[in-house]
């Protein structure tokens, strides 16, 4: 019996058989009582093929090596090259089958294996033709779905280690659009429910640090940015989230704390707020400087400055401090010197704040006990610290008030910013710095 009609009595037995089969597994497809005729003879062309273009190899290398120990004889090698054009031959057919039938209807070529278990994710039944019913695992962010979800196998919990998700958001429509579901974790660390006729999910993952979300009470409502952040972002645009947030969240870690401050504008300037809790709507949040020291409403913020603050009981850091001067140069000789210019009484002040781990808002001259006239001109910061200085007063912020953020980056002569005269904390209607944010650097 040839090799041709081994494999189509082969082919043929599984066929007849197919129907007694049932939860039989063939490699990674799995026979059960509602799998077709047509999709297990799809699966045993696919294993034809591939064990005939092993035997067609083997046939190959045989009639190779018969040819090499021929020693010349006419006989031999002409066997060896009809066998060698035969097994050639043998693949071509293989593959122009395969060729032909993927032409006339793909389908009846590409099997795709049931997956009948998930370990991991949401486990959902999906609507896939031509199959009845096909399991899948969702596990991260999806834009668009590619397929119908009609029933969620594990909605009474989901497959994430706990603690790992925060919150997920499922869009009726494609790219976040649509109805929102909001799934959030519960008491024990875990998420689950019902994300049926999902047609885009969002996973918030559960990371220590700054949430920003473009609707009240922690909700998306656009395509999300990816809202958590350890690290400070001067133009929040480049991810199309500029004058977009309305609630702040704010996940803090044991001893590890965040803050953020806040701007109106990009590169950390405009009005600002120090933000130290969440806040579930910036229109309605009362001005608390623990948790929003001024109130610049919704819709409004295009900076954050984030601060991480680790809090060791019973250890004591020294940050070094930061110096206010109300003359230029941060109060050293011009040259030839020249007396120094001053703003306020003629009598040069400096006042030194220290740079504490707990982050505040606080004003210039209740702190520093100068007299309503004076002002700030210069300062130098002696630690690893950013400053930021606001023309109002600490809960007095109004449309025209003016922030500015002063990093180290931004020092002139080592330690001491020699003049803000210049800066937008100084204006045409003589707005001068009233308070000031410290943002040390853990």
């Amino acid at each position: 019996m040839n090799m041709k009609k081994i494999l189509s009595l082969i082919f043929l037995l599984l066929v007849i058989c197919m129907p007694v089969l049932a939860d039989i597994q063939i490699g990674e497809f799995i026979i059960t009582d509602e799998t077709t005729s047509e999709e297990v003879i799809s699966y045993i062309f696919k294993i034809l093929i591939g064990i005939g273009a092993l035997i067609a190899v083997a046939m190959v290398i045989m009639a190779g090596i018969e040819w090499m120990t021929s020693d010349g004889n006419p006989g031999k090698i002409g066997e060896a090259k009809t066998k060698i054009k035969n097994a050639l031959l043998g693949v071509g057919i293989l593959l122009g089958s395969y060729l032909i039938l993927y032409t006339i209807n793909p389908q009846i070529v590409d099997v795709e294996i049931k997956n009948l278990t998930c370990n991991y994710g949401i486990i959902v039944n999906v609507a896939e033709p031509p199959k009845k019913e096909v399991l899948r695992c969702i596990d991260s962010n999806m834009e668009k779905i590619g397929y119908d979800i009609y029933e969620t196998i594990n909605e009474d919990k989901w497959n994430f280690p706990s603690n790992s998700i925060l919150k997920v958001f499922a869009y009726a429509g494609e790219n976040y659009t649509g109805e929102r579901t909001i799934f959030e974790m519960d008491d024990e660390g875990n998420i689950s429910g019902d994300i049926s006729g999902a047609k885009s999910i969002y996973f918030l993952r559960n990371y220590l640090g700054i949430y920003l979300y473009d609707g009240p009470n922690y909700g998306l409502n656009t395509a999300p940015y990816p809202l958590y952040t350890s690290t400070s972002i001067a133009n929040l645009s480049q991810f199309n989230f500029n004058n977009k947030t309305q609630s702040i969240e704010i996940i803090h870690g044991g001893m590890e704390k965040y803050r953020a401050v806040v701007f109106t504008s990009q590169n950390y300037e405009g009005r600002c707020s120090l933000v130290g809790e969440s806040i579930e709507n910036l229109d309605s949040a009362s001005k608390d400087q623990w948790q929003y020291s001024e109130r610049i409403g919704n819709n409004s913020i295009s900076s954050v400055v984030v601060k991480r603050e680790i809090v060791t009981p019973g250890v004591i850091k020294d940050r070094g401090y930061v110096v206010f001067y109300t003359t230029k140069n941060c109060g050293r000789p011009q040259q030839g010197g020249m007396a120094l210019p001053t703003i306020g009484s003629t009598e040069i002040k400096e006042c030194r704040v220290n740079i504490n781990p707990a982050t505040s808002h606080s004003n210039i001259h209740d702190d520093c006990g100068w007299e309503e006239d004076d002002a700030v001109l210069s300062f130098e910061i002696i630690g690893n610290a950013g400053l930021i200085l606001s023309t109002s007063k600490q809960g007095q912020s109004d449309i025209n008030t003016t922030c500015k953020y002063f990093d180290t980056s931004s020092l002139q002569g080592g330690t001491c910013y020699a003049d803000i005269s210049g800066t937008s904390v100084y204006n045409f209607w003589g707005r001068k710095p009233q308070s000031y944010i410290i943002i040390s650097a853990d």
